[in-house]
């Protein structure tokens, strides 16, 4: 029997402001950065989160706005590379690549880079800095790891994903997340059903999805976050529907008929950011199932 232990951490982060990080490169152009991301005891090869960052604090052009982040990518034909860039103000930027366990490579301007690895929670960061000359050049990062959460029977998960799901097997992995509820349906409007919602991910069948052994994500979960009621901005909140088998043809409110297909499918209900004007109304009605301790 396995112990699920729902982490709150929204490591899937919500909003995808993207800014540019392409453009020709400084006239300057280094060999390639090859490195490795192993564990500290081990020395296998892990999946992991990497940021690399310039310290002369220019990207790509050498411009401000492109920022001081550099992408990798694998150097394996079947490992993978998940890029990743937001700017949701000026203090938070985040660039950064996921890597399946694999070799990586990244073409980099001459100059002196500082590169971060991070594996979820259970792995302390890895950092490291590197000079990039006229030369190929290589690094390795080691990560040690502090516990083993899953050899003592507990599973860590995510209810609150906003990623492509084409996506999340490499995520999963460098993030150490067993389990993942990504929120393919997604409506904010009192009038418009998930069925007919302008957020939605690519429709996949409800079927349970095996990365491998101890990684596992099912595709089929819908938000009902209404900041529109009869097309007046009037803010509700957000309820999540989750592990039904359906696509939900009704919007809300009412939420009783959402609430009662959930629970006849299987599934479970979710507070989320429940300091909304209706959270104390959606408890006793929905007969809402979890809650979210820490909220975006």
């Amino acid at each position: 029997m396995i112990n699920f232990h729902a982490s709150a951490r929204d490591i899937f982060f919500l909003l995808f402001v993207s800014f540019p990080l392409s453009g020709p490169m400084a006239k300057t152009t280094a060999a390639e950065l090859r490195g490795e991301i192993v564990d500290a005891i081990s020395g296998e090869r892990i999946a992991a989160r990497l940021y690399i960052k310039s310290e002369s604090g220019s990207g790509n052009k050498g411009t401000a706005e492109q920022g001081p982040w550099f992408f990798a990518r694998s150097a394996s034909s079947d490992g993978s590379a998940v890029t990743y860039r937001a700017q949701r103000s000026a203090e938070s930027i985040e660039v950064h690549t996921t890597l399946s366990p694999d070799p990586f490579i990244s073409d980099l301007p001459a100059g002196r880079y500082t590169l971060t690895a991070e594996c979820g929670k259970e792995y302390q960061p890895a950092k490291v800095s590197v000079e990039i000359g006229e030369q190929p050049a290589s690094v390795s990062l080691r990560l040690r790891r502090w516990i083993d959460m899953n050899a003592l029977g507990w599973y860590s998960g995510e209810t609150h994903v906003h990623r492509q799901v084409k996506d999340l097997p490499n995520l999963m992995q460098a993030e150490h997340l067993n389990v993942a509820l990504p929120l393919t349906y997604w409506v904010t409007s009192s009038d418009t059903p998930p069925s007919q919602g302008d957020k939605n991910s690519p429709a996949i069948k409800p079927e349970l999805i095996y990365v491998d052994a101890t990684h596992v994500l099912y595709p089929m979960n819908t938000e009902y976050e209404i900041f529109r009621v009869n097309g007046k901005r009037h803010t509700l909140g957000a309820i999540f529907a989750i592990n039904h088998k359906s696509v939900f043809t009704e919007g809300v409110p009412p939420v009783a008929e959402i609430a009662r297909q959930t629970h006849e499918q299987g599934g479970l209900l979710e507070l989320d950011k429940h300091n909304w004007p209706w959270s104390m109304m959606l408890i006793p009605i929905m007969k809402v199932d979890l809650y979210e301790l820490t909220n975006n």
